[in-house]
């Protein structure tokens, strides 16, 4: 399974934290305490509960930031790579385990899972000796939703977290010993690079919380004044709403979905720190960075092209795996010198009446209007064409419905491009850390849905 990589670096990385002092408390999560000792404890435990017939892959399915630590030791220990899985997927999906290898589903003991296999109490025994994965091993795999909604499973290599913490942790001014604070689980890729690696590659220490109210969340950065803070777009609009002081400065990192310009505004004017937005996907790993609506700014070491015949983003570095492959992002862009902007889904290019254009274009006209929060279109089959649906949701003060939603496009764009459905709606609906479930947008608009417009 070793593959030379040369230079780059495996999970190694993590050594100054498991190979070093037991007593030291690495991991906090909703007011209970983890030693670098507790977890290796608890990683024995889940070594042990691994069945030895199990394949190369092993699944973690749990909330707790500790399960999915102590169960990357577990499995390392036994030459093996985690898959986390994300909790609330509520029925076990296709494609987890394939015939003839045995992927066991692991779950804390405590926890009522449906699906999953083994479960694992926490003995409080001796710990076992930290095992990482070589440069060329899988370190771990993600079980995440794509663009398309489809569940999959990524697997990421040891050199490609190891490029990327080397390469990114001075771009975005972190120096180690590093103190994180993050509202992200740990079973999802941002979480796992920004609240796991980074801390753990420093001898660092980090604090996972879930849950609570934006108010609880302002009070732990209060009292941990960590270095960076790992959030989703929601997690800074909610705050902002309750901020009436600045907070400790910080590296206040947002990725997983868009951030809307007004909220970082505010936010940054509450806070006194701008938000550090991140741009990537769980295949290519961090791509660029931007502070507010301006153009993204690829990371250093990232080779990056428009693609001629459809605009989309290539991109190639050397945490991708093959690192001198170029990869095919989803996403559309405008060059700026340097830097890009982001102009939505390739695949949001709809042709109507016989002339093409982007769905982008359609949410940026209706975002323009200061009472519209959020907007959201998908492309839809519509009496066998294609055509576009918008959905949008007002700001609390304000009244819209549909007809007037069109009426104000119908000043801002071309009429062809004016959606054939539009919907208001109290809330867009969202799926793993705040990424709009286009599925269920289009469920709405299918022939038999019912519609309810607010």
């Amino acid at each position: 399974m070793t593959l030379d990589r040369g230079g780059f670096q495996g999970a190694e990385r993590l050594a100054p934290t498991f190979d070093g002092d037991p007593a030291h408390v690495f991991l906090r999560e909703n007011g209970d305490t983890w030693t670098v000792g507790r977890l290796l404890a608890y990683a024995a435990d889940i070594a042990r509960a691994i069945p030895a017939d199990a394949g190369p892959l092993i699944a973690v399915r749990s909330h707790s930031a500790a399960f999915v630590v102590a169960s990357l030791l577990g499995s390392w220990s036994s030459r093996r790579s985690p898959l986390l899985v994300d909790p609330a997927l509520t029925a076990e999906p296709a494609g987890l385990r394939t015939p003839g290898e045995l992927v066991p589903v692991l779950a804390p003991a405590h926890v009522a899972d449906p699906w999953s296999d083994v479960s694992v109490v926490e003995s409080g025994g001796a710990p076992l000796a930290a095992v990482f994965p070589r440069a060329g091993d899988p370190e771990v795999a993600f079980f995440t939703s794509g663009s398309s909604g489809e569940p999959k499973s990524v697997r990421k290599k040891a050199y490609q977290f190891g490029e990327q913490h080397r390469v990114e942790a001075p771009w975005l001014g972190l120096t180690g010993p590093l103190t994180a604070l993050c509202f992200v689980p740990a079973f999802h890729i941002l979480g796992y690079i920004y609240g796991f690696d980074m801390p753990a590659a420093d001898g660092g220490a980090t604090v996972f919380y879930r849950g609570g109210a934006p108010q609880h969340w302002v009070d732990q950065i209060r009292a941990r004044a960590p270095q960076l803070v790992v959030a989703v777009p929601s997690h800074y609009r909610l705050m902002a709403q309750v901020l009436d002081s600045p907070l400790p400065p910080a590296t206040y990192v947002c990725s997983g979905a868009p951030l809307d310009p007004v909220i970082g505004d505010e936010f940054e004017r509450l806070a006194g720190s701008p938000v550090l937005q991140v741009y990537g996907s769980t295949e290519t790993g961090g791509i660029a960075t931007r502070v507010g609506p301006g153009p993204w700014r690829p990371f250093p070491a990232l080779t990056w092209q428009r693609r001629k015949s459809d605009g989309r983003l290539l991109v190639k570095s050397a945490w991708q795996d093959p690192p001198q492959d170029w990869y095919v992002t989803g996403d559309a862009i405008a060059v700026e010198g340097e830097t890009f902007r982001l102009l939505g889904r390739a695949d949001s290019v709809v042709k109507v009446g016989g002339r093409r254009f982007s769905s982008g274009e359609v949410v940026q006209a209706a975002l323009a209007e200061p009472a519209i929060e959020q907007a959201h279109a998908v492309v839809y089959s519509r009496f066998g064409e294609l055509a576009v649906a918008l959905f949008v949701v007002t700001h609390e003060d304000a009244s819209l419905t549909a007809a007037d939603v069109r009426r104000l496009l119908a000043g801002r764009l071309a009429p062809f491009k004016i959606p054939r459905t539009i919907q208001v709606l109290t809330a867009l609906p969202t799926r793993g850390i705040g990424k709009v479930d286009e599925e269920a947008l289009r469920a709405l608009v299918s022939p038999d849905a019912v519609r309810r417009p607010r």
